[in-house]
């Protein structure tokens, strides 16, 4: 299956390093645990989920307008339910690893995150890229509804409990997301 690479630029890594920094930050003044359901807290660790978004919303722009996309990863540290990026109204949950990581985790989400994104019709994508800003490259590995995610996923523990999409041949192509998001099925 064809991965998607997205280069991002010198703005963009600035970008998610300063807000890298700003959410260690925030969450070290409340918890000495980290947040969310991995309880980490590190620059590295928030660099791969902002690059991993950025380089999502990057791809998006290449095939639909920005006006149909709206990006709350931009204002994480406001509560939000509703999906890292809504594009057309759909959900996009970014998932994201460091290249190492992939042949051995590849597509995990926690237990409690699942349910929720499994209430929400919410698409999981899934990327690699590295916790610094030295390496520009995301990976669009693929995506997956989440309803697949727990139908076929099994559990497993890595940093925290999580659910696992093992299958390979059950992860979906990048190419494919942009007919499913506009509505245009073709019986996928």
């Amino acid at each position: 299956m064809d991965s998607v690479e997205i280069q991002l630029d010198g703005i963009e890594l600035s970008w998610c390093l300063y807000n890298a920094e700003k959410i260690v930050e925030h969450y070290a003044k409340k918890s000495d645990v980290g947040s969310g359901s991995y309880k980490h807290n590190k620059v590295s660790s928030n660099l791969v989920g902002f690059k991993s978004e950025v380089g999502t919303k990057k791809w998006l722009l290449q095939h639909i307008d920005e006006k149909d996309l709206i990006c709350h990863y931009e204002n994480y540290l406001e509560p939000n339910s509703l999906g890292d990026i809504i594009a057309f109204d759909n959900s996009l949950e970014v998932k994201g690893l460091r290249p190492h990581q992939w042949d051995k985790y590849k597509r995990c989400i926690p237990p409690r995150q699942l349910e929720k994104y499994v209430k929400n019709n919410s698409i999981a994508i899934w990327t690699t890229t590295t916790g610094d800003i030295e390496n520009p490259t995301v990976v669009l590995k693929g995506w997956n509804y989440c309803s697949e995610v727990k139908e076929h996923g099994k559990f497993i523990h890595t940093i925290c409990p999580n659910i696992w999409l093992e299958d390979d041949s059950k992860m979906r192509a990048m190419e494919s997301l942009i007919e499913v998001l506009k509505g245009d099925f073709n019986g996928l």
